[in-house]
């Protein structure tokens, strides 16, 4: 999956359970924010945060993730202590399908990042990938689009746009002020709307819906695609977002129980992420994941359609449904521009378990794949008393030596990796 989601003034980073606001604003709590900018930014990418653990789609991308960080500790570790090749990658047809679930998602996930656009045309074409037992053909949906330039592109709809137009439209419908963002990807799917069934978007929360259901199954890109052509043929009419929901079902092989599925997923991915651990030193760290997804998709479970609601809830300091979601599951780590950071864990009042630990094994993913060689908590580990120093900068790995332990330093001895670099 992509690394970073993105709006203007904010990301956040999918399966590491952390978002930042660009904000000087403290964030300890976002109804003293008083500014709708800040506030939408917050909203949308909390709403990425939503998306990571109460759905399908979001629940499984942590297992792909936590199964590369998993194959790569081991690769490394069956070479000589020192220096070690990055990026760090899968081979393909290997019996672990770690490249084959890297190559889906790349799939699933979709592309394309452009301004102003027009929708022209769309058709399906195929896949092809390797999986250990067989060759794979997913469903690839491409869209053709003149640019504000008028000039012919095309791009591949996936699960990104799904992801940030529903996020877009969260925000827009609670602050009908906030930032315009580019067609691709923050508006592709109700582009996509528009050009096959406009008639679904009369009420764009009808788009909201589908997006969201959409994100229940594996492929949301093709689901989405299909229900709308459904949709379409059938020429169906909505008298509520929630009747999108119930009509996406019918889509649904009658031996699949997507609640069952979300259920499993769930426990898949408290079970993965788990397994970055194996010392009872981590056990509190354990829990605070577990809790946090168990009653995640709980809250789902018992209110399938919340986000419709946090929609209509309008701005954040009188949003009920956000708040009774803030309050039951927490946040993800948050940071804003000063290294300030918080977190809100209803579980635990204690401030000494390690959160910063998942953004630090955040970093560590980006080193396997050579996207960067230093560490980005600086301002965290200031604010723990770790000694800073150019090592962050240059190379983290070295202080394993240290006595006392930065996150970085903590998981990588952890995982056995002291004397091993990358080049």
């Amino acid at each position: 999956m992509k690394n970073k989601l993105n709006t203007a003034l904010g990301f956040y980073t999918p399966s590491f359970m952390r978002m930042h606001v660009g904000t000087d604003l403290s964030l300890i709590d976002y109804r003293n924010l008083n500014d709708n900018y800040t506030e939408s930014v917050f909203l949308h990418e909390f709403t990425h945060f939503i998306q990571d653990i109460t759905t399908v789609y979001g629940l499984t991308n942590i297992c792909v993730v936590v199964d590369y960080m998993k194959f790569v500790n081991n690769d490394v570790l069956k070479s000589a202590v020192g220096p070690f090749d990055v990026p760090v990658l899968p081979l393909e047809g290997g019996d672990d399908n770690v490249f084959a679930n890297l190559e889906l998602n790349n799939i699933y996930n979709g592309d394309g990042d452009d301004d102003y656009v027009t929708f022209k045309n769309h058709i399906i074409t195929k896949g092809n990938v390797n999986t250990k037992d067989k060759v794979v053909d997913p469903v690839i949906i491409e869209i053709s689009y003149e640019d504000e330039d008028g000039l012919p592109k095309n791009f591949n709809f996936g699960a990104l746009c799904i992801l940030e137009n529903m996020a877009y439209i969260i925000e827009g419908e609670c602050y009908s002020d906030c930032e315009l963002s580019p067609d691709i990807p923050y508006s592709a799917a109700e582009k996509l709307v528009e050009l096959i069934y406009p008639n679904l978007g009369t009420n764009r929360l009808n788009i909201l819906a589908l997006c969201d259901a959409s994100l229940q199954v594996h492929h949301p890109a093709e689901f989405f695609y299909h229900l709308l052509l459904k949709m379409k043929e059938e020429k169906v009419l909505f008298t509520t977002p929630e009747e999108v929901y119930a009509y996406s079902k019918t889509l649904i092989k009658k031996d699949v129980d997507l609640d069952l599925l979300l259920r499993q997923q769930a426990d898949m991915a408290i079970f993965q992420l788990k397994g970055y651990f194996n010392d009872p030193y981590f056990d509190s760290l354990k829990n605070w994941l577990e809790y946090m997804i168990n009653r995640a998709v709980d809250f789902r479970l018992k209110n399938p359609f919340f986000p419709l609601d946090i929609a209509r809830g309008k701005a954040l300091k009188t949003n009920k449904e956000f708040r009774n979601f803030f309050l039951s599951i927490g946040t993800p780590l948050i940071t804003n521009n000063l290294g300030a950071v918080y977190l809100y864990d209803p579980n635990n009042s204690s401030a000494k378990l390690n959160y910063p630990i998942i953004w630090a094994i955040n970093q560590i993913n980006q080193v396997f794949w050579g996207y960067q060689r230093h560490c980005e908590l600086k301002d965290v580990c200031r604010a723990g008393k770790f000694n800073v120093d150019s090592r962050c900068d240059t190379s983290p790995w070295d202080r394993v030596i240290d006595e006392n332990l930065c996150p970085f330093a903590t998981v990588w001895r952890h995982w056995k990796l002291a004397g091993y670099y990358p080049i």
